[in-house]
């Protein structure tokens, strides 16, 4: 089978596809490099270190605590959560998601793994990555922002 790669029946299978949770996948890649519907796909990666640091830091847990519980190496999360480019592994993302008990495709989407087409489901992943303020202790509002990603990304 041969892939299509015209512009113009991409941007129109994109338009087809508008309000879907998972676009049309690694075509996608090729919308955005052609400029047309990108302005759906907004990276919300951000989000996903943001709530993987939170959701540890509630558990009381150093990163190595939590890659040895996640059973994913140190390495691997330490760049996540350091590197603003590392993309996160499909099995890091699913050890995860197991672990804090939330959906593995949200949470994949969350980190940037799948293209969301939701236009709620990403300003809910960009508001919560924008409340970063760092402290050791989960503030009131950390832990209620924490909560509420946990019910958006359990919400079936």
């Amino acid at each position: 089978m041969r892939m299509n790669s015209d512009k113009k029946w991409l941007k129109k299978k994109a338009e087809q596809e508008n309000g879907c949770y998972v676009s049309v996948g690694g075509l996608v890649q090729k919308l955005e490099q052609t400029g047309a519907g990108g302005s759906n796909v907004i990276p919300i990666k951000h989000a996903f270190v943001r709530f993987e640091q939170l959701a540890r830091r509630e558990r009381g847990l150093s990163l190595e605590e939590f890659a040895e519980r996640v059973d994913v190496g140190l390495a691997e999360l330490l760049k996540i959560e350091t590197e603003e480019r590392h993309q996160p592994a499909i099995r890091t993302v699913h050890k995860i998601a197991a672990f804090l008990d939330v959906p593995a495709r949200k949470l994949m989407a969350l980190a940037g793994l799948l293209q969301v087409k939701d236009t709620e489901f990403q300003n809910a992943a960009l508001r919560f990555a924008a409340r970063s303020a760092r402290v050791e202790k989960l503030s009131r509002a950390e832990h209620s922002d924490l909560e509420q990603i946990v019910k958006v990304l359990c919400e079936r």
